[in-house]
């Protein structure tokens, strides 16, 4: 039996999820006490919007009516004092067929509820007749437009072109809207089902009783709802909070063995670290994706055939490498902090984190490219029926596949006595992972620099997302600055370690050769993930501030140079001076970066 298999079967069934036997009852009871008293509210037909408004009538009629709406507070009362509504305080009295509002914003509010109560009376009654197409003689049916992309940026001389040729063009194009769409034909539009009116109640009932989630295709005027701009976050929230709350339980787990030494049986054993993290983490994972598979299952329906199967792998591929990068995230951070209070910290900084990276883009679902950066955006379009490219699918999933893997393949590096039994700083076992890498026998600076590739793409993915809504100047020169200090950190990191830990003699002479080595391996990551990933916004200001372009001889003296620069600094001033080495080396690659983008600012 492999040795991750006992860790992992052990872990499965020796914590009972860190409750006691007292507290286990006590979380039984309560949960037996909440759902009764569910229950008994749902009996009563409570809710938080009864008898909100109250109304004085004198049409007896009327009254039987409001009696149906639970947030009116009725009576029938006479002429006389209707006319002195203002004194007993009601929100809204009507005499005859006039209705007199008070001057408060409440009383404006229970003369819409009214307006909307009738209507719906109304429509009830025409319903009640049974026979659909005379009583709802209009029907609306929905096509979604598709919107086009101007992502892109241009320069002044690329923008007076695109006028002129457009001026030239204008005569032509006399019959299309302002987005160059020839109006609403077959190929522009996504075609809902053919328009065949329901025939009878039954049928009628099943349009108006379609799920939040269902997108609205045929609809009377009554009934017709604009769609809603931000399912996305719906989505995002029901896929992401079961992560959240086993992760909890995972971080947890770990921290309570290390506080506790329990870990050091488990590390004296004859298991391999890699071995040990594995069983550790593989129960937790196969319980969220269990949830997020019975969530899908939820949303989707029950597989009839291989389409619909497909359906529901396809969106546990797009929620996977979150899965995986929340656990590995925790793990790393379980292994970092110093006690609880710092876990809850580090748990709950990078949960913020990653959640505005995947809830912000998807805001955008359907209606900007911006939007491919979130995961939550693809399972959103799968939901929806649509289909994910696997170019759009590595855009958004490889970061996080490489971040969780290097989360875990750093977190295992320190997994030992040293770092799991010790009160270091944060700082000091991050060092602990670079120097460890370093030392191995293939560990080297170059290599050091592509593996933090991933973590300056998401980092300045994560920029966008942040500056997008910014005017276009500020939010570029934000994004061209923070981006090369993100990049000048990852190239220095392992320089630093080097000196700081004294695995080679600190001499102008290494400090050339590891800047060189830094640089180039940097360069190779970035072009490798260019090519991968950076598609869909490729041609956009973001991606150009990316990746720069088609060029290569210049962007890899840029970064020989700028690595050069922190290494130098370190060298020369000592390992304290690093923030003002990297301060540097940002300065002169920002203002690289802003002269080869500088037809964006013209512009």
């Amino acid at each position: 039996m492999p040795g991750w298999f006992t860790i992992a079967k052990w872990e499965f069934f020796r914590s009972g999820l860190k409750f006691d036997a007292r507290s286990s009852a006590v979380l039984i009871i309560s949960m037996i006490l909440v759902i009764a008293a569910s229950y008994a509210a749902s009996l009563t037909e409570m809710s938080m919007n009864q008898k909100m408004y109250s109304i004085s009538t004198t049409e007896p009629g009327l009254q039987q009516i409001l009696e149906n709406d639970q947030r009116f507070e009725s009576r029938v009362v006479s002429e006389y004092e209707a006319s002195r509504f203002y004194i007993y305080g009601d929100d809204l009295t009507i005499i005859g067929n006039n209705a007199y509002f008070g001057d408060t914003s409440k009383s404006s509010a229970a003369g819409s509820a009214l307006e909307n109560t009738i209507k719906e009376y109304r429509e009830a009654v025409l319903t009640s007749y049974n026979d659909v197409n005379n009583s709802h003689p209009v029907w609306v049916t929905v096509h979604d437009i598709e919107r086009p992309q101007n992502f892109q940026l241009l320069s002044a001389e690329e923008t007076a072109g695109k006028l002129e040729a457009g001026a030239e063009e204008k005569q032509d194009r006399a019959g299309e809207d302002e987005y160059g769409n020839e109006g609403i034909t077959p190929e522009s539009v996504s075609q809902g089902p053919s328009f065949i009116p329901p025939g009878d109640v039954a049928e009628l009932d099943d349009h108006n009783g379609n799920s939040f989630f269902e997108r609205q295709t045929i609809s009377t005027p009554t009934h017709f709802s604009p769609p809603i701009p931000f399912t996305a976050i719906l989505y995002a929230f029901l896929f992401i909070f079961p992560i959240y709350f086993v992760s909890q339980f995972y971080s947890t787990s770990i921290m309570d063995e290390r506080t506790n030494k329990k870990g050091e049986l488990i590390l004296v054993a004859p298991l391999r670290r890699r071995d040990i993290v594995a069983g550790k983490t593989v129960p937790y994972l196969v319980v969220t994706i269990l949830i997020e598979t019975i969530i899908t299952i939820h949303i989707l329906g029950v597989p009839g055939d291989i389409e619909a199967l497909q359906g529901i792998l396809s969106v546990l591929s797009a929620i996977f490498p979150v899965v995986l990068l929340f656990f590995a995230l925790s793990f790393f951070g379980a292994i970092l902090s110093r006690s609880f209070k710092e876990l809850t910290f580090t748990s709950v900084f990078l949960s913020v984190v990653i959640s505005g990276y995947l809830f912000f883009p998807a805001m955008f679902a359907n209606i900007h490219a911006i939007s491919s950066i979130s995961p939550i955006t693809l399972i959103v379009r799968l939901i929806e029926g649509e289909t994910v490219s696997l170019e759009t699918y590595m855009f958004s999933t490889i970061p996080f596949y490489f971040v969780a893997l290097s989360a875990l393949a750093f977190g295992t590096l320190i997994f030992r006595e040293e770092d799991l039994f010790t009160q270091k700083p944060i700082s000091d076992k991050i060092l602990d992972c670079f120097e460890l890498f370093l030392s191995y026998r293939y560990g080297s600076v170059f290599l050091l620099s592509i593996i933090s590739i991933p973590f300056v793409y998401m980092t300045q993915l994560m920029l966008i997302v942040m500056l997008f809504n910014l005017p276009a100047p500020y939010s570029v020169i934000a994004m061209i600055v923070l981006s090369a200090m993100a990049e000048e950190i990852a190239k220095s990191a392992g320089i630093y370690t080097v000196f700081k830990r004294g695995l080679a003699k600190r001499s102008l002479k290494n400090a050339v050769r590891y800047a060189v080595l830094s640089g180039t391996g940097f360069f190779v990551g970035e072009k490798a993930v260019a090519v991968l990933t950076l598609a869909p916004i490729a041609s956009s200001a973001f991606g150009s501030v990316m990746t720069m372009g088609t060029l290569l001889l210049i962007p890899l003296l840029l970064h020989i140079s700028t690595a050069m620069l922190s290494s130098v600094g370190i060298c020369r001033l000592g390992s304290r001076r690093y923030l003002a080495a990297v301060l540097l080396a940002t300065t002169v690659h920002s203002a690289y970066n802003m002269f080869i983008l500088r037809g964006i600012f013209s512009g």
